[in-house]
């Protein structure tokens, strides 16, 4: 049986201010070992035992999947640890961080875990108006989750909540 020590997660809500706030989300690879194979994520992931803390586990897995190295400097705010994978019946303990920078950073993927990164546009994100509702697992054709459209899928999920949060919390004027 695992600890709580080893599910423990952390994830970076990575907003880039520029003239308009985009946030950075990250497409992970298809992957059968992985349930959120093919899903858009917030650069992220376990913590393990070298880990001081969280937030340390926060800044090493964005450096190892995106190249960013965050700066205490650029940390906004530490959000209410919150379950992943719900819908999995595979429930992780994620603490989300908001980061928040003056531009967009160079991006070097780690290409064995993600296809590809996006920048969004909180208006779009925060506008309900791209806000659908579709099935998102086919075992549950039935089940219908909010998500927004991006480029190679959907934001949804714990990652569509998270920006959820964010954006209510930092970006009214946008919601």
């Amino acid at each position: 049986m695992k600890s709580a020590f080893q599910t423990e997660a952390a994830v970076a809500t990575i907003i880039a201010q520029g003239p308009v706030p985009e946030v950075l989300v990250l497409k992970r690879k298809a992957n059968p070992d992985d349930p959120w194979s093919g899903h858009y994520a917030f650069p992220g992931g376990r913590r393990n035992h070298a880990d001081s803390s969280l937030l340390d586990t926060c800044i090493r897995e964005t450096y190892e999947e995106c190249g960013i190295l965050l700066s205490i400097r650029d940390l906004v705010k530490e959000y209410p640890v919150r379950q992943a994978g719900n819908y999995l019946n595979r429930p992780v303990p994620v603490t989300p961080y908001l980061f928040e920078l003056p531009e967009h950073p160079s991006i070097r993927l780690q290409k064995a875990e993600i296809s590809c990164h996006e920048w969004l546009d909180l208006d779009y994100l925060g506008d309900t108006d791209n806000v659908i509702k579709r099935p998102m697992s086919p075992r549950s054709p039935d089940i219908l989750y909010p998500c927004i459209p991006a480029t190679e899928g959907f934001i949804w999920g714990f990652t569509y909540e998270t920006l959820m949060v964010v954006i209510a919390d930092r970006y009214p004027r946008i919601s």
